[in-house]
């Protein structure tokens, strides 16, 4: 029996809301879904987990429309769905009162209960929200009153705020497998046993690395996951950039490595550019200098400027420079990284200051 796990979709959710590429991103997370259900036709998924939040926010008609136009091209495919803590269930939900497609299950109630899949040795149990968080221990009272079927365990949580569990307590209930959903980011809790695949697209430039999916086949005969697998989905990554200055780098250097990089890694990608290093004072910078074909998410000036603060000292011997630079490299034989980081910063703006008033 063959299983496609995923969790964290955000249908409906735009990324990165003030860049200019936040509707393609919109667009990324639709086509993935689109991916994932031809990968269940394609691979001959028997049961496709949705561990919550499916949708980003309560689900419009259109939405539900949207996700169960795609689960019809599935027929051979049981999907199971749970809520999570962005499309969770309110009286007044579109989803009490749609008519998914016959190969799909989702769970309406918020506490947890047992669906059998008609004409397989198979139990899924889960729960969906009922409100954006949800602090009770519920899979406390799951109870797996048949062991000699396929029992797969399904729901949004793993925090203080998401319903808090015990890995060990579940794992004693002898669950075939745990499908988790909460984190973006892939991790595997006990091999073969709990995972949280992740979203399938990053959502926001915390979400580093590699994004997609888990696929998993378990043994129907011994009932135990037999072999898992994660797959990359993603149409795109947030990618970090380290560019290293000294004294003689100039703004065009900087744009020309990032440029390369970006190029090397796709231009599809979104950069995240970490400037560190000593620098020429007289140089500062910015985002700017950076072309505007590249998908910047943040820019991180860490470089410090490289000031000569012996012969600075000697050239101010009566003012504010000069004094604070006396003050800060006398205090101690060895200064520390935040007095370091003090007395560049210090020097830097009395000088500014001092050049202002020159103007």
């Amino acid at each position: 029996m063959k299983f496609l796990h995923t969790s964290n979709i955000n249908i409906g959710m735009f990324p990165d809301p003030d860049k200019f590429w936040s509707s393609d991103r919109e667009k990324d997370i639709k086509d993935t879904f689109i991916k994932i259900i031809k990968m269940c036709d394609e691979m001959s998924i028997d049961l496709l987990l949705i561990s919550g939040n499916l949708f980003y926010h309560q689900p419009t008609f259109e939405e539900l429309n949207f996700v169960n136009d795609n689960f019809k091209k599935i027929p051979n495919t049981n999907v199971i769905i749970v809520a999570g803590s962005n499309d969770y269930i309110k009286s007044n939900s579109p989803i009490l009162n749609f008519n998914f497609s016959e190969n799909v299950y989702y769970f309406l109630n918020n506490i947890p209960e047992t669906f059998h899949i008609k004409n397989k040795n198979i139990a899924i149990h889960g729960f969906s929200y009922y409100s954006p968080e949800e602090s009770s221990p519920l899979t406390n009272s799951i109870n797996i009153n048949d062991n000699d079927i396929i029992n797969i365990l399904m729901f949004y949580g793993g925090d203080t705020r998401h319903v808090p569990f015990d890995l060990n307590k579940l794992v004693e209930k002898n669950i075939s497998y745990i499908a988790l959903g909460l984190n973006n980011n892939y991790q595997e809790l006990i091999e073969k046993k709990a995972y949280y695949p992740g979203s399938p697209e990053p959502l926001s430039q915390a979400d580093e690395g590699d994004h997609g999916v888990v696929i998993g086949e378990i043994d129907e005969k011994t009932n135990a996951v037999k072999s898992i697998n994660f797959v990359k989905t993603a149409k795109i990554s947030y990618i970090p950039i380290l560019v290293k200055v000294n004294s003689k780098t100039t703004e065009a250097d900087v744009a020309t490595l990032v440029s390369k990089e970006a190029i090397r890694q796709g231009s599809d990608n979104i950069y995240k550019i970490i400037i560190e290093g000593m620098r020429n004072p007289d140089i500062e910078f910015s985002e700017y200098i950076l072309s505007s074909k590249i998908k910047i998410i943040s820019f991180d000036d860490r470089s410090k400027p490289k000031y000569d603060f012996v012969k600075l000292s000697s050239e101010h011997p009566k003012d504010m420079i000069g004094a604070f630079i006396r003050k800060m490299t006398t205090m101690n034989k060895e200064l520390s990284d935040i007095e370091k980081k003090a007395l560049y910063l210090g020097t830097q703006a009395l000088i500014k200051s001092t050049e202002k008033e020159h103007l």
